[in-house]
């Protein structure tokens, strides 16, 4: 038996995360299952459709199907589809709240949602709906940062012009589309072209006035392929996650040569320990600061420190990308990166991170990756750089599995317990003292002999 769940008393509804209903076993659920199988299964997804019932017909037999089938299915556009019968804005924003989508990273998202927010609850008014589907944007761009989200227009309903929700969902879309920043998000009013100067919806494309034929799911995906054919590669890339050097620097080029040269050097082309990051891994190095430390905890094991003074994400991003990872074996690899990217907001630099750990990956297969945390800088805990940072944090420790991917927090050993930090743990409050490198090291240890000595 299904168990109805509505917003709280107060709550406008259609901004409020719910589910349609409680029951494990009901189809609603068991479809969500049944979907984060299939994420599983097809790995790679590039293109995302989210919505109702008119994105769950692209799978339909005599809908959809047979054109998804030939352009979705297979192919370079490698689509999955999270549609489902009746959902409304605020289903979509539980769904999305409940980890439906946590393990994609799609280049385009195709938002079909709002024809049930008029057609099952026409008590709600249309400003509940733009309300609504501001709400799921909104979700949908701080979970995907770099992805491009197509904002679909609610298809037309009903015969005439006049029918209510019609009219309605028109005053909606004509709200809709000033969502669409021409950046990130953009318009597509695929179904405009079926209505007649009288107003009268097509049957050939929209049979019961609500859902499209195959006609219509035809016309759709051809006013989609240019969109996608020009997003598929081209994700709006914040600075953070562009890659670049600083070969105007010559101690970074002379820097980037010597760790290439240790690479080429190493006999057996295996490394138990590879440090990516900026300063603070690069200081591992130093006399002042880590070197000592390093000497006594980690002397009997082969180390690449490919910190780099200075760097950015974006600076790191193409090390990795371009050959700092190449032609050799590693068993543990640290990142620590991002207390230099200051100007940036949190998602781009957590955009950045994710991009790196992608590129880790893709590299070095084999190897398990410690994912630090942003350490602490500036003395107290409320400076916007610091609270940034943590905020950071909240968003990138999402990224580790566990397994795969470790996470690695040790920012409150590096703290007084006030929150603040102190200058024999960070003379200039930014790069560790020895006593800080003590502290890390102490933490990092455990996780050298478990995976460097297997």
């Amino acid at each position: 038996m299904l168990t109805a769940v509505s917003a709280l008393a107060g709550d406008i509804l259609f901004t409020t995360p719910t589910p349609r209903d409680l029951d494990s076993n009901s189809w609603w659920n068991t479809r969500r299952a049944m979907k984060q199988k299939e994420i599983k299964e097809k790995g790679d997804v590039r293109v995302l459709f989210y919505g109702d019932s008119i994105t769950e017909q692209w799978e339909i037999e005599g809908c959809g199907k047979k054109v998804w089938d030939a352009h979705f299915a297979e192919g370079p556009y490698k689509a999955i589809e999270f549609g489902y019968g009746g959902d409304s804005t605020h289903h979509l924003l539980y769904r999305l709240e409940h980890g439906e989508m946590d393990n994609l990273d799609p280049d385009v998202v195709i938002l079909q949602i709002g024809t049930n927010n008029s057609w099952n609850q026409p008590e709600y008014p249309a400003m509940d709906s733009v309300l609504g589907v501001k709400a799921v944007l909104d979700k949908l761009r701080s979970k995907f940062y770099i992805s491009r989200i197509v904002l679909c227009a609610i298809p037309p309903c009903g015969r005439d012009k006049n029918d209510p929700r019609r009219v309605k969902n028109d005053a909606i879309n004509a709200e809709m589309i000033k969502m669409a920043d021409h950046h990130t998000v953009f318009w597509l009013d695929w179904a405009k072209d079926f209505v007649n100067e009288e107003g009268v919806l097509d049957k050939n494309f929209f049979p019961d006035y609500v859902h499209p034929s195959e006609a219509g799911f035809q016309a759709w995906y051809e006013k989609l392929k240019p969109i996608l054919d020009e997003f598929r590669y081209t994700k709006g890339t914040p600075e953070t996650a562009a890659a670049q050097t600083k070969s105007e620097q010559g101690w970074w080029m002379q820097r980037m040569r010597e760790r290439r040269t240790q690479i080429l050097q190493k006999e057996d082309r295996k490394f138990d320990l590879v440090m990516l990051g900026d300063s603070i891994t690069h200081m591992w190095e130093w006399d002042s600061n880590g070197k000592s430390v390093a000497d006594e905890f980690f002397s009997k094991y082969s180390i690449l420190n490919c910190g780099y003074g200075g760097d950015w994400t974006q600076n790191l991003l193409w090390r990795v990308r371009y050959g700092e990872l190449d032609n050799y074996e590693a068993k543990l690899i640290t990142v620590l990166i991002g207390t230099n990217n200051h100007k940036a907001t949190k998602e781009e630099v957590a955009s950045a991170i994710k991009l790196i750990l992608d590129e880790i990956r893709a590299r070095q297969p084999k190897a398990k990756i410690l994912l630090h945390a942003i350490f602490p800088c500036n003395e107290k805990p409320d400076d916007s750089i610091r609270i940034k940072n943590d905020e950071t944090n909240e968003l990138i420790k999402k990224y580790a599995d566990g397994e795969n991917i470790i996470w690695f927090d040790i920012n409150k050993k590096l703290m007084n317990e006030d929150g603040t930090i102190s200058k024999d743990m960070f003379p200039d409050y930014l790069h560790p003292s020895p006593k800080g490198y003590r502290v890390w090291a102490e933490e990092l240890k455990p996780y050298v002999e478990k995976y460097c000595e297997e």
